[in-house]
C-alpha cells in the first residue's frame, strides 16, 4: 500500500518537461518571429487601448467604421505633432552629439590621469577608463538597440505605416476577431476560452490605462522641471524619462542619466545637477510608492521576481519594445497558463498570490 502511495505521489516526467519545452519553443518562435510579432503585438495593444473610445463614440450614435476612422485620425494627428517636435529636438541634439561625446570623453580621460598619478605613488597602474572611447558610440547604434530589426530609417517608417494599418483593421473588426478566438478550439470549449479572454481583459484593461496616465503625467512633469531648470532638449528628455518609467526598477534611473549629463555639461554647476537629481528622486518616490501602487492594486497578478525576469527575457527577445511590453504580455501569458493544465506550473511561478 505504501509503495502504491509513493508511486502516485511522484512527479510524472511530462509534468516537468512540458512547461520547459513550451517556454523554450516560445522563446525561439518569438525571437526569430520578432519582425512580425512586434508590430502585431503593438497594433493589438494599441487597438485594445483605443476600443473604449470607439465604443464611447458608438454610444453617441456614431457609425462604427466612422468612429474607427475618427479615432485613427486623431491618433495620427497627435503622433505626427509629437514626431515633428521630437525630430526638431533630435536634429539639434544630433548636431551637438559629437561635442557631448568629446566632453564626456575628456572627463573620463581626466579621471584616468588622476588614477594614474595616485597609483604611481604605489608603483601600480590602471587602465580602467583608458580603453573606454565614448566617440565610438554613434546615434545609429543607439537607434538599432531601441528599434530591434530596424535596419534603416526607411524600414522604420514602413513599420510605422504597417502598424497604423494593422491597428485600423483590428479596430474595425475587433468583434469578429474576438468571436473567432473563442472558437479556435471548438464550440465545446467556447465558454472556457471566453472566460480566459475576460480574465485577461480584467487584469490588463485597468493596468494599461493606469500606465498610460502615469506615463503621460511623468512626461509632462519632468518636461516642465527641465524647462524650469533651463536644460536643453526638454522635449526629448521628458518623453524619454516618461517612457523608460514603464521599465520596472531600472527604467527611472536610466531615464534620469542623460538629462543629468547634459545639465552637467551645459551648466557646469554641480548644485544644479544635484537639485535636478533630487527633483527626479522625489518624483520617482511619489510615483512608485504612492500613485502607481494604489492605482494598480490587484490589477496584475505577477510577483516582483517574475516582473524583473520577464523584462530581461523580453528585452533579449524584442529589444527595448519587449522591455516596455513585458508586463502586459507576461500577465496575459500567466492567465493562459492558469487555464491550461500542462502549463499551470508556469502560472504558479509567475503568480503573486499563494496557491491553496
Amino acid at each position: 500500500m505504501n509503495s502504491i502511495e509513493s508511486k502516485s505521489s511522484r512527479l510524472r516526467l511530462e509534468t516537468v518537461v512540458l512547461p520547459v519545452l513550451a517556454v523554450c519553443a516560445a522563446c525561439v518562435i518569438f525571437y526569430y518571429g520578432a519582425p512580425v510579432f512586434i508590430p502585431l503585438t503593438v497594433a493589438a495593444l494599441t487597438a485594445y487601448t483605443l476600443t473604449p473610445i470607439v465604443e464611447f463614440l458608438k454610444k453617441r450614435k456614431v457609425p462604427h467604421i466612422l468612429a474607427v476612422i475618427l479615432v485613427m485620425l486623431v491618433l495620427i494627428a497627435v503622433g505626427a505633432l509629437l514626431l515633428l517636435v521630437m525630430i526638431s529636438e533630435l536634429t539639434s541634439l544630433a548636431g551637438k552629439f559629437p561635442d557631448y561625446q568629446k566632453t564626456v570623453q575628456d572627463h573620463f580621460d581626466k579621471v584616468q590621469d588622476y588614477l594614474d598619478r595616485e597609483l604611481a605613488q604605489f608603483g601600480g597602474s590602471s587602465a580602467l577608463l583608458r580603453n573606454l572611447r565614448i566617440d565610438q558610440i554613434s546615434p545609429g547604434a543607439i537607434v538599432k538597440v531601441v528599434f530591434k530589426g530596424a535596419g534603416s530609417l526607411g524600414s522604420l517608417l514602413l513599420s510605422a505605416l504597417l502598424l497604423m494599418f494593422m491597428t485600423f483593421f483590428i479596430l474595425a473588426d475587433y468583434r469578429l476577431y474576438l468571436d473567432n478566438i473563442t472558437l479556435l478550439f471548438g464550440k465545446k470549449h467556447r465558454q472556457s476560452q471566453l472566460d480566459i479572454l475576460q480574465n485577461i481583459d480584467r487584469q490588463l484593461r485597468g493596468f494599461i490605462m493606469v500606465k498610460i496616465y502615469v506615463t503621460a503625467g511623468m512626461t509632462g512633469v519632468i518636461t516642465v522641471v527641465l524647462l524650469l531648470f533651463g536644460i536643453p532638449y526638454p522635449y526629448v528628455w521628458g518623453p524619454f524619462a516618461g517612457i523608460l518609467n514603464l521599465i520596472p526598477y531600472v527604467g527611472p534611473i536610466i531615464g534620469a542619466v542623460p538629462p543629468l549629463i547634459v545639465a552637467a555639461i551645459n551648466t557646469g554647476s554641480s548644485a544644479k545637477v544635484v537639485a535636478i537629481a533630487a527633483v527626479f528622486l522625489a518624483i520617482q518616490i511619489v510615483e512608485s510608492n504612492l500613485i502607481t501602487p494604489r492605482l494598480t492594486a490587484d490589477k496584475v497578478d505577477l510577483n516582483p521576481l517574475a516582473v524583473m525576469v520577464s523584462s530581461i527575457i523580453w528585452g533579449y527577445l524584442w529589444g527595448a519594445v519587449g522591455v516596455v511590453l513585458a508586463i502586459p504580455i507576461t500577465a496575459a501569458i500567466k492567465v493562459l497558463c492558469d487555464n491550461i493544465e500542462a502549463l499551470e506550473p508556469i502560472g504558479i511561478l509567475l503568480g503573486n498570490k499563494p496557491r491553496k
